[in-house]
C-alpha cells in the first residue's frame, strides 16, 4: 500500500468519525480527497452524506483543498449523487454552490434528481427540480409505475435550513439572497457559518485533556460545538443516562469495537457511553430478518407475494414500465461459496434457522437480470484481474478475493420469467431484508406498482419471505462454482 492509498484510507477513516482537524490535517499532509479506493468511492463520495454542522465543516475542508465536485465513483456516482439518494440537503446544497454539476448521470443513466426522487427525498428533489427548470437539464430516465412519494415537510423549517452562497455553482439557487456572502461563507440561523468555530472550541477543549490523548477522541469535543453552533438539540441528540458500567469496562467496550478513545474524565464520560451505545446498536440486517435468523420462523408474506406478481402477470397496456413488459427477467443473488460450504449438501442435518443464518451470510450481492447479466459481474472481475492496478468495487473486490482461494463464485437465479419492473422490485425487498450495508451493492433498490405505496416494514417483511423462497431454491439445485476458467 502506498503513501497516497495510506493517507486516503486515514482521510475516509477521520470522515466516518467526523474529526474535522483529524480531517484538515491529513489535507495538509496531501491526502487527495478524490483518490477513489478499493471500495470504489473517495473521500468526496463519503463525505457527501453531510448534513449536521461538524459534517458539513468536514465537506467544506475537502472542497477548499481539492475536493472534486464532481469525482466519479467505480460506479460513475458523483459526490452529488450519494448525497441527493442519503436526502442529505444540506451537503447538497454546498456541492451545488461549488460547481457540482447535476446533469451527470451514473453508469446507470441516473441523474441525482432521479435518486432523490427515488429514495423520496423531496427536499433535496425540490432543490434539484428548480434548478432542472432554470438550467434546462436533459429529460431524465423516469417511469410511470414508479415510487411518487407525497412532499414531506423538512425538518425544522425553512428557518433551520443553510442556504446556499453566491459562488461558483449554478445560477439562481439562492433561497436568501440578501444572506449571501461575497467571501464564499454559508449563513446559518445563528449568522455566517464558520467552520473555525468547530476548531476553536475543539483547541479549547483538548487543552483539557491529557497531551496523550488520542486524535480519535476529538468526535467528542466536535459534537458539542454542533450542538452550540447552529443546531438544536433533539431527544435523539442528548446524552442517554449514565449506566453502571466502570471506566475501564467503558474502555474495553470501545476498544472491541474498534475506536481508539481517550481519557475517561468526567466531561468526556457521557460522550463515550452515547458513542458505545450507537456503535452497539449499529443497524446490520433488518429487524425482520434478525427475527427470522433468531427463531427460524418466516413471516407469512405469501399473500403481499401474490399481489406483487398479480399486478405484473398483465401489466397495464396504458401505462410505460420500466425497461417494457417483455418477461424476460429474474433475480439472481451471488453467493461465497467459502461461507455455504456446500450448504445444499448438508441442509437435511440443520434446523431452517441454521440454513438461514448460512445462506444470508454467504449472499454479497443481490441484483436484477436478464439472460447473462450475472456474468457481467464476472467478466468485470476478470478484466480487473488482468490490469490489477485499475480500482475496483467491493463487488468485484469480493469476487476476485473468492478467486484468489481457488473457488468459485455461486450465481443463484430465482423468481425467472418475469417483467423488468417485477424483478426490480423483488430485489430491492431483498436488499431491504438484508440491509444494504451487508452487501456490496452501492444503491438501494427500486419498488414499482402497488409495492411501492407499500411501508418498510411490510416491504422488508416480503424481503425475508423471498430470502426463504430462495434458500429453497438453492438448496433444491444444489451448489455450482464459477472460477475464472468457466466464464
Amino acid at each position: 500500500m502506498g503513501p497516497a492509498v495510506g493517507l486516503a484510507r486515514r482521510l475516509r477513516t477521520a470522515l466516518q468519525e467526523e474529526e474535522l482537524r483529524t480531517v484538515e490535517e491529513l489535507l495538509r499532509r496531501g491526502a487527495d480527497p478524490n483518490l477513489v479506493l478499493e471500495d470504489g468511492a473517495a473521500a468526496m463520495h463519503l463525505a457527501a452524506r453531510a448534513q449536521h454542522l461538524r459534517s458539513l465543516c468536514c465537506l467544506e475542508a475537502l472542497l477548499r483543498r481539492g475536493g472534486d465536485p464532481n469525482a466519479r465513483s467505480a460506479e460513475a456516482l458523483t459526490p452529488l449523487h450519494v448525497a441527493a439518494a442519503w436526502g442529505c440537503r444540506r451537503g447538497l446544497e454546498l456541492l451545488l454552490s461549488q460547481g457540482a454539476d447535476p446533469a451527470l448521470r451514473d453508469q446507470d443513466g441516473f441523474l441525482p434528481l432521479d435518486l432523490a426522487e427515488q429514495q423520496g427525498h423531496q427536499n433535496c428533489a425540490r432543490v434539484l427540480r428548480e434548478l432542472e427548470t432554470r438550467t434546462r437539464i436533459p429529460a431524465r430516465r423516469t417511469w410511470k409505475g414508479s415510487r411518487k412519494p407525497e412532499p414531506e415537510p423538512e425538518p425544522g423549517g425553512d428557518s433551520k435550513d443553510v442556504s446556499l452562497e453566491a459562488g461558483p455553482g449554478p445560477p439562481g439557487l439562492l433561497a436568501h439572497p440578501e444572506t449571501a456572502d461575497t467571501d464564499g461563507g454559508l449563513e446559518s440561523p445563528l449568522g455566517r457559518w464558520d467552520c473555525s468555530s468547530v476548531t476553536s472550541f475543539v483547541t479549547a477543549v483538548e487543552d483539557q485533556l491529557s497531551p496523550d490523548s488520542d486524535l480519535a477522541a476529538l468526535w467528542l469535543t466536535e459534537d458539542d460545538a454542533s450542538a452550540t453552533v447552529g443546531r438544536d438539540p433533539s431527544p435523539s441528540d442528548q446524552c442517554p443516562p449514565d449506566p453502571p458500567m466502570s471506566d475501564l469496562e467503558l474502555l474495553q467496550g470501545l476498544r472491541a469495537l474498534g475506536k481508539s478513545p481517550g481519557p475517561i474524565t468526567s466531561f468526556t464520560r457521557p460522550h463515550y457511553l452515547r458513542r458505545l451505545k450507537e456503535a452497539q446498536a449499529a443497524p446490520r440486517h433488518s429487524p425482520e430478518l434478525v427475527e427470522a435468523l433468531r427463531t427460524g420462523c418466516i413471516p407469512d408474506a405469501q399473500a403481499d407475494e401474490d399481489a406483487l406478481a398479480q399486478q405484473f402477470e398483465r401489466p397495464d397496456p396504458t401505462r410505460r414500465w420500466r425497461e417494457g413488459v417483455v418477461k424476460s427477467s429474474f433475480t439472481y443473488l451471488l453467493l461465497d461459496p467459502r461461507k455455504t460450504q456446500d450448504l445444499p449438501a448438508r441442509a437435511f442435518s440443520l434446523t431452517l434457522a441454521e440454513c438461514l443464518r448460512i445462506f444470508v451470510q454467504a449472499i454479497f450481492y443481490v441484483g436484477k437480470g436478464t439472460r447473462a447479466r450475472p456474468d457481467v459481474h464476472l467478466w468485470e472481475a476478470l478484466n480487473h484481474r488482468r490490469r490489477p492496478g485499475k480500482q475496483a468495487c467491493p463487488k468485484v473486490r469480493r469476487i476476485l478475493d473468492i478467486w484468489a482461494t481457488g473457488r468459485g463464485v455461486v450465481s443463484l437465479h430465482c423468481f425467472q420469467h418475469v417483467v423488468p419492473a417485477e424483478a426490480y422490485t423483488r430485489e430491492a425487498c431483498l436488499v431491504d431484508a438484508l440491509g444494504i450495508q451487508m452487501l456490496t451493492n452501492q444503491k438501494q433498490g427500486h419498488c414499482y406498482g402497488v409495492v411501492a405505496d407499500w411501508p418498510p416494514t411490510r416491504r422488508r417483511r416480503l424481503g425475508v419471505h423471498l430470502l426463504h423462497r430462495a434458500l429453497l431454491v438453492f438448496v433444491a439445485e444444489g451448489e455450482r462454482e464459477l472460477r475464472p476458467q468457466d466464464i
